[in-house]
């Protein structure tokens, strides 16, 4: 048979090469499944009031620690705010990073009403259930928090529930103060904010209050700001705090206001009934 020419040579080489493909193809095991991409975690959702029976282990800035077991937090926007009341401790936060489950924060710490230390923080959130986070930091800002996810959060927030002038006024003790006097304040119906019993030792000690609440849409918390006047501590008189409340049904309904706030040097929160 004689040699087949150049130019039929070319015309068969693509139905070589198809061939060949295909045997390469039926040679691969047929036990190997189709790579699937993962998809990634969608980034959690921290925002929600975390009732008052979360958890903390932090340091008291020497050999021992502190266990704390009244633990809440309010985290609205990027913005996170944890409080203990029995330790009168506030941890102002903002979050800088959500990726997954996995976020990062960075605080300021207020003990007694007072600017202390701060920390940053690694952690993880579960929507709709907790937040856990390790804090990395000196003194109440070394250790490791549990926050559990309130049953209010489907609750809205309105003037009427906060709103007290015809009732008792709001009131907690606040500034490490250590008689049995609270400090007091009253909430018009507009959501003017004015103090009412302010003779309280401690840090607040005689300051006059001109302050406002503002509800938050479609949600069951507030915005609070806070001009302090007339204050014995001539350095807490100031303008400028302000900070995150929300509403708590405890032995009745509404009785409880929870309300953390700080002008960066000092902290006015507490449990307010």
């Amino acid at each position: 048979m004689p040699p087949l020419n150049l130019p039929l040579r070319l015309a068969m080489f693509p139905l070589i090469l198809l061939v060949l493909m295909v045997l390469v193809l039926q040679g691969c095991s047929s036990d190997n499944a189709p790579v699937v991409p993962v998809e990634p975690i969608p980034d959690a959702n921290p925002v929600g009031y975390y009732i008052d029976d979360g958890t903390a282990t932090v340091s008291d800035g020497g050999s021992s620690t502190i266990s704390i077991g009244d633990f809440q937090a309010i985290v609205y926007g990027n913005r996170i705010m944890m409080m203990s009341v029995e330790k009168e401790l506030l941890y102002d936060g903002t979050i800088t990073s959500i990726d997954g489950n996995d976020y990062t924060a960075e605080f300021t710490i207020y003990k007694d009403g007072i600017n202390v230390t701060t920390a940053t923080v690694t952690g993880q959130i579960t929507t709709g259930a907790s937040v856990t986070g390790t804090l990395s930091g000196s003194g109440f800002g070394d250790g490791e928090f549990s926050l559990l996810y309130g049953t209010n959060n489907d609750e809205v927030a309105s003037l009427d529930r906060i709103e007290n002038t015809t009732n008792d006024t709001w009131g907690a003790m606040i500034g490490g103060n250590a008689t049995i006097d609270e400090y007091e304040f009253e909430i018009d119906a507009v959501g003017s904010v004015v103090d009412d019993a302010n003779t309280t030792l401690g840090v607040f000690h005689a300051c006059q209050i001109i302050g406002a609440s503002t509800p938050i849409v479609d949600a069951n918390f507030y915005e609070f700001t806070f001009d302090l006047r007339t204050c014995a501590d001539g350095d807490v008189t100031a303008d400028n705090y302000s900070g995150l409340a929300t509403i708590r049904s405890d032995a009745g309904p509404d009785n409880t206001l929870v309300l953390m706030m700080n002008n960066g040097t000092y902290s006015f929160s507490g449990d307010f009934k």
